[in-house]
This record gives structure tokens, sequence and C-alpha cells, in this order.
């Protein structure tokens, strides 16, 4: 019997990317396979999550992977070290448990996605988004749900941050009695890619304090050697 960790500590992506200063984002479906593929019957999996969310499909598949690991016998606990927000908050509820640590977030919201073309394709795109929610996220968030899921629905509809204690309430998870501080680290281009509306202001990374620049005091040249020798090639003093 061992026990394993998985770190989820980025967004939730089918396919992971590089940004403009050549860092690799991105926790994959595979990502998440290939640590729970070592694992055998009687093996503890711990998956600690710090995520923004991401991709519902990315989520969806990886908790396809949880549950066929449970079937072959492993127990796989999720620990929210940070937050679990959006598609990662669905992505815990398919763990056999889960774990908050006192100060860290969970977010439910609805699904979102970009449409572009008439009026249509609009209306199809709203179709497919509460078929999502309904019938992808709903059924994952159920089998850990003790409140009523009418209030689930509601705070879904108002894209909710759940404290411990609050996300206790409505699910049936476990607080760990430490804290862990959150504050500080959502930057603007994360809730602006995924559309946050309501993100509680602590966890908005402010931006560093403007530095002075540094001035160097100029160290005077002594160029009367090269004077003397200029003027020794032209004849002159």
């Amino acid at each position: 019997m061992k026990n394993h960790n998985v770190y989820l500590y980025d967004e939730i992506v089918t396919e992971k990317y590089t940004d403009w200063d050549g860092v690799e984002h991105g926790f994959t479906p595979n990502d998440m396979s290939g640590a729970l593929a070592d694992a055998e019957e009687g093996d503890t999996v711990n998956i600690l999550v710090n995520s923004p969310g991401g991709s519902v499909f990315a989520a969806v598949a990886m908790t396809s992977e949880i549950k066929r690991a449970k079937d072959r016998g492993v127990t796989v606990n999720a620990i929210v070290d940070g937050m679990a927000a959006s598609a990662a908050s669905f992505l815990i509820m398919a763990c056999t448990d889960v774990c908050m640590y006192d100060g860290t977030m969970l977010m439910v919201h609805k699904p979102m996605s970009i449409a572009i073309g008439n009026a249509n394709d609009f209306l199809k795109a709203a179709e497919d988004l509460e078929a999502i929610e309904n019938g992808t996220c709903m059924p994952i968030y159920r089998s850990k749900l003790k409140a009523d899921e009418e209030e689930l629905k509601a705070l879904i509809a108002n894209e909710t941050w759940l404290s411990a204690r609050e996300a206790q309430r409505i699910f049936d998870l476990t607080i760990i009695d430490e804290h862990k501080d959150v504050k500080n680290v959502l930057t603007s281009s994360i809730v602006a890619k995924y559309g946050f509306r309501h993100t509680p202001e602590s966890l908005l990374k402010t931006p560093e304090a403007t530095r002075e620049p540094k001035v160097t005091q100029s160290v005077p040249v002594d160029l009367s050697e090269y004077r003397e020798r200029i003027c020794a090639i032209g004849g002159t003093k």
C-alpha cells in the first residue's frame, strides 16, 4: 500500500500551452491518467488542488480517470490547498473524500463559452451550456451534495465563492484544522479569461509596487593619455 501525491496547481486544459515568456501552463487529462496509472489496489492517491478551473470537458475526462482508479481499488482523495474554482470544483467531487484547509475556497458558477454567429447560433450555444450544466456538472456535484439541489443551482447561477465552512454546509467534505492563506493568488488575466464576475478582492493579485529606477553614479574617465597619443600622431600638442 502506497501513498501518491498529484499536484493540480494550474489551469485545467485539454492541451498545455506556452505563454509569451516561454513558460508552460496547464494540467491535462494525460497528467491525471499518468499520475493514477502507477497506483495499485489498496494505494491512496491524494490530489492536491489549487486551480482556477478551465475546460469542462478536460475536467470530465479526469473524473472518468478517477472513477476507473476507484473501481480497481484505489482510494483517490482531493485536498484543496488553495482554491478549487469552476471546473476544479466539480472535479474534486468525483474523489473518494474531499478535504479543505481552513481558509481555502471553492467556487461554483455556470459553464461558459464563446459563441460567434447569428441568433440561432447563440441559442444553440445557450442550449449546449445548459446541457453541460445539467447533464455533466450537476450529476458530479450530486455525489457529494448535502444541501437542497435548488440551493446549489442558485449558488451556481450567481457565481458563488464559498469558504471551507460554507462549502462544508453544501457538500460532504472534511475541513482540515490548519489555516492556509489564499490571498493574492489570481491574476487579472485569469479572471478575464474565465469571465469571473464576483472574485473576492482578497484573491486578486495586486500590481507590484513601482520601483524607483536605480541611479548609477558616473565615474569620470581620465582621457589625458589618449589626448597625448592623438596629438603625437597629428604632430600637435
